[in-house]
């Protein structure tokens, strides 16, 4: 654009915007300053408020228009918006604006478009927010057709954090859409018209009782009249998510009715069946978003920025933001027809130092017929919008419908489409049957093919299956007989854990998981024994063989012995067990004592004054064999013997033994 002819638009844009006693020549606020001698440019630039110097016109929208302008005080560039005449005639918007604007110019996040400055000058209602360079994702997308899906998670992700800052300072932005989302060519997101777009929309309800705002990206909550909350929010943010992953709005239609319409009743289609390389896992995060009922979508812009960063790492990578984000401004065109959307793209033109010379504005006359003739248009085009909304209502969009065939469905897929259908409905308590699964539908009421009105109520009889049966007591059984006994009422078995029992014999039932009445069909779980627990064996050396047999019997074990030659432990004393002491056992398993000989070469003992039947035991318990020679007329008692006493021996030698 030539500098004269855009100069020339500004100021014709302003004498628009202005009051009619400034158009006059009032005296007011605004300040304009003489251009230096010399200067080459032959156009008049309006200071704002003495302090702002608008330079462009960059944008328009339904409440007002955008202005580049010079911030003569701090030296920089800001965005100016000057609200249109007919909001600020309304003082019950004023007031509004003001509330939201004090609110807006309070939110500070590096993700929002910050608010400067606001106020009014002469009836010229303003809000100074920062300049951004860069471009609107409503450009981008005009650009690019539709983003990557690594660039898309990207763009969501920083929305979602400029989200979460204003929901908890209690702002809810309630028109969230591709043209008030921009990126600064450093990659940055930031949302912008935080207050506006809440101002504007109670003001339109309060005049008209109707519903405003950007159809397309609308939560059913909001159509239907409702207060909107943060979650609102997340549904327009999650029609944006599918129209960047997909290039392509989710819902269109004729007429704005015709789409509020299917925001209300139909589903927002996956991502993927449109670019089917998307991942499932973004249909989910898009689905979850824009369900229809603000309870089933994720709680906050937290949770919401939570879940999209677990699916990041798992996208293809693409270029980054600043690749694709022009550094040039982007130029919009500027609506004549006062379109209800507000694009803001804020681009990267060069400032220059460009004085300005008083402009007197001359007054516009407008005529009485000219207000008339506006009026008149006015309320034809209300009453033209009214009879054809009714008409469709009427005779286009259908109001009774069939009860539909649901028997066996599952419930969540009956109540769908019934609720598809326009009807309300209703879970009843579910009722047992042998033909229908659990979780299915049983029957409907009315019955299928009932013709009803939309809004009327279908109850959905769920299935509980087949009736309950009484499980039989298998405990103490053997796992087989506990089996076949179960089987025959129709039940499984099935071995939920095996533990020891000091009882209970190995592989028979110790208890079940399940009694009482349990489902037809269902299994019950069983506990079997392991037998009795393993034993730990005892320290049992040095002990009698004896002692020792009569301690590990006592824990149920088997003993047996194996005799061996001991220089250290005494004959008929324990030297060790097998297995070892102190380690674990199986209950009635074998035990090996091995007991002491005593050493295998030794002293004889001693025999004399012994009788026959006490010399033969001893020599039996040293492991001697003992010979008797019998001299006449004794008693029968040993008076000498050979080897004679402390004489070393083997193990096994003979002792000859004299008796008297």
């Amino acid at each position: 654009m030539r500098p004269a002819h855009r100069d020339t638009m500004c100021a014709a844009l302003l004498r628009r915007a202005l009051p009619r006693d400034v158009q006059e020549g009032t005296t007011s606020r605004s300040i304009a300053h003489q251009a230096p001698p010399g200067a080459t440019r032959n156009h008049a630039l309006v200071t704002l408020d003495g302090r702002y110097a608008i330079v462009d016109r960059i944008a328009s929208g339904g409440m007002g228009e955008v202005f580049r302008a010079r911030d003569t005080v701090l030296a920089r560039e800001v965005a100016i918006k000057v609200l249109h005449r007919s909001l600020a005639g309304d003082q019950a918007f004023v007031d509004r604006f003001r509330t939201e604007a004090r609110a807006a110019a309070g939110l500070s996040h590096a993700n929002i478009v910050a608010v400067f400055d606001w106020g009014s000058v002469d009836g010229i209602y303003y809000m100074v927010m920062e300049y951004v360079r860069g471009q609107s994702v409503r450009a981008l997308l005009s650009r690019e057709a539709r983003l990557e899906p690594a660039q898309t998670v990207e763009v969501v992700r920083q929305t979602l954090q400029a989200l979460d800052h204003a929901h908890h300072q209690g702002i809810v932005h309630r028109d969230i859409k591709p043209e008030n989302i921009l990126v600064t060519t450093g990659g940055v997101v930031k949302v912008a018209d935080f207050g506006l777009a809440r101002a504007y929309a109670d003001g339109r309800q309060t005049h008209a009782g109707s519903v405003t705002g950007t159809v397309q990206y609308l939560a059913p909550e909001q159509i239907r009249g409702e207060p909107a909350d943060p979650r609102s929010d997340l549904y327009s943010l999650g029609i944006v998510s599918y129209e960047l992953l997909t290039g392509k709005l989710p819902f269109t239609g004729e007429t704005a009715m015709s789409i509020a319409y299917k925001h209300l009743s139909g589903r927002v289609p996956l991502p993927s069946a449109t670019v089917p390389s998307i991942s499932p896992e973004l249909d989910g995060f898009v689905s979850s978003a824009t369900d229809r009922d603000r309870e089933m979508r994720p709680e906050s812009a937290l949770e919401m920025r939570r879940d999209l960063e677990a699916i990041a790492p798992s996208l293809p990578a693409a270029r980054a933001l600043t690749s694709i984000v022009d550094d040039e401004p982007a130029v919009m065109p500027l609506p004549a027809d006062g379109t209800t959307t507000d694009v803001v793209v804020l681009g990267d033109a060069a400032s220059s130092e460009v004085g300005t010379t008083t402009a007197t504005i001359a007054r516009v006359e407008r005529g009485t017929r000219l207000r008339w003739r506006r009026r008149l248009g006015v309320v034809a085009l209300v009453a033209t919008v009214a009879a054809a909304a009714w008409g469709v209502w009427t005779y286009v969009i259908p109001h009774r419908a069939d009860v539909p065939s649901l028997a066996g469905a599952s419930v969540d897929t009956a109540r769908d489409q019934l609720s598809d259908l326009g009807f309300a409905v209703r879970i009843a308590d579910g009722r047992y049957s042998e033909r229908v699964d659990v979780g299915s539908v049983l029957r409907v009421q009315p019955a299928s093919g009932t013709s009803l009105a939309r809004g009327e109520t279908v109850t959905i009889v769920p299935s509980l299956g087949p009736p309950p049966i009484k499980a039989p007591s298998v405990e103490g059984l053997t796992l087989d007989r506990a089996t076949a006994r179960l089987d025959r009422v129709g039940l499984a078995a099935e071995v939920a854990k095996r533990r020891f029992h000091d009882e209970i014999p190995k592989g028979s039932v110790i208890g079940q998981v399940q009694t009482g009445t349990v489902p037809a069909g269902s299994t019950v779980e069983l506990i079997v024994s392991d037998g009795h627990a393993p034993v730990v064996i005892p320290r049992v050396a040095g002990m009698t063989e004896s002692e020792a047999s009569k301690a590990l019997q006592a824990l149920g074990f088997s003993v047996t012995t194996a005799e061996s030659f001991s220089n250290g432990v005494d004959r008929g004393f324990v030297i060790g067990v097998s297995p070892k002491a102190n380690t674990q056992a199986p209950y009635a398993s074998t035990v090996t004592l091995k007991v002491s000989l005593g050493p295998e070469r030794f002293q004889v003992p001693s025999f004399i004054g012994l009788n026959r039947n006490q010399a033969e035991s001893k020599a039996a318990g040293y492991g001697l064999e003992a010979s008797f020679t019998d001299l006449p007329g004794g008693t029968g008692v040993v008076i000498t013997q050979s080897p004679a006493p402390g004489v070393m021996v083997s193990y096994g030698d003979s002792v000859q033994l004299f008796l008297l």
